[in-house]
């Protein structure tokens, strides 16, 4: 089992979602914890960046970067799609 790690702006960004929306998450960090590249989760790489993927939630996104040596998952940013890439 993978542990998940917040870096602190994306627990930040966690609390601020909607209810809702934090429950789809929590499903996704459910999955991730026991496989981040999981084809449930339809994770997709994100250009530009050598370790770090997406996962799509409706018009949310989870922003992680899997670290296999460790068991981690470090999540960095967790947000609407239109400002989710922003300061990334």
């Amino acid at each position: 089992m993978y542990r998940i790690l917040f870096q602190k702006s994306a627990h930040k960004e966690y609390l601020e979602l909607p209810r809702a929306v934090q429950k789809r998450v929590d499903e996704a960090f459910e999955i991730l914890s026991i496989n981040p590249f999981s084809e449930i989760l339809r994770f997709k790489k994100i250009k530009g960046k050598e370790n770090h993927y997406r996962i799509r939630l409706g018009d949310y996104r989870i922003i992680y970067s899997p670290q296999q040596d460790i068991l981690i998952v470090r999540v960095i940013r967790i947000g609407h799609r239109k400002d989710v890439y922003r300061f990334f």
